[in-house]
């Protein structure tokens, strides 16, 4: 059985997963922080000596304490699954560093569809710029979410390269997630849209990570390297 130490466990994605694990039987989650009280993580000490090279961490929890969370996997050597979002580009360097001491997943957005679509543009990229097709990426969230534009949107956009790209935004109350991408040329629109009907799907894919990163070695991993 694979244990599981979440940041960011009284928050919205945290309490999703601790419904939606109680189902599983080969993952349990053995405890939890929130931001307010991550600096009292040295209570945790014997949990993590308990799950070191054998246990995840994940982390929905704020970029503000990232540092400390990617400190505190690679101290215990504990893999880590992270979909917070909203990181500076300093607090990506410094991810990307310490993948080369630990286990690491980044994602900002672990559902299966939206990672099928990112599959798809690598795949149709050069046909886009070969073609002269523009693109709009449309981003629609719920009016609680922090970072505008979003990161799936923010994936589209450095995935779709030498091709000129729009990017619109808002934020509407109760819309979970909804991207829209719009390939345009001279004489015909391709259209690919992306409509999350229940945050589950991001649960089913932080699952699918767990399972996966335990069995990897040191490094930097996305969902992509998980589903495909």
């Amino acid at each position: 059985m694979i244990k599981i130490f979440i940041f960011g466990i009284t928050g919205k994605m945290g309490k999703l997963i601790l419904n939606f694990i109680k189902l599983n039987k080969k993952i349990i989650i053995i405890g939890g922080v929130n931001r307010k009280n991550i600096f009292l993580i040295k209570k945790y000490n014997f949990i993590f000596n308990s799950i070191s090279k054998k246990g995840v961490f994940i982390d929905f929890s704020s970029p503000i304490i990232i540092k400390k969370i990617l400190f505190l996997s690679r101290y215990y050597n504990i893999a880590l699954v992270i979909g917070t979002t909203g990181f500076n580009i300093n607090e990506l360097l410094f991810i990307k560093y310490f993948s080369i001491f630990i286990k690491l997943i980044i994602s900002y957005n672990t559902s299966v569809g939206i990672n099928i679509i990112n599959f798809f543009i690598k795949k149709i990229n050069f046909f886009l710029y070969k073609y002269n097709f523009n693109s709009i990426i449309i981003d629609i969230h719920h009016n609680k979410k922090k970072d505008s534009p979003s990161g799936t949107a923010l994936i589209f956009y450095h995935k779709l390269k030498k091709i000129n790209i729009n990017i619109l935004y808002s934020r509407i109350k109760k819309i979970i997630g909804n991207h829209i991408l719009y390939f345009i040329s001279n004489y015909e629109i391709i259209k690919i849209e992306h409509f999350v009907l229940n945050k589950n799907i991001f649960i089913i894919g932080i699952l699918y990570s767990i399972i996966w990163i335990i069995k990897k070695n040191f490094g930097l991993y996305s969902m992509q390297d998980v589903f495909f």
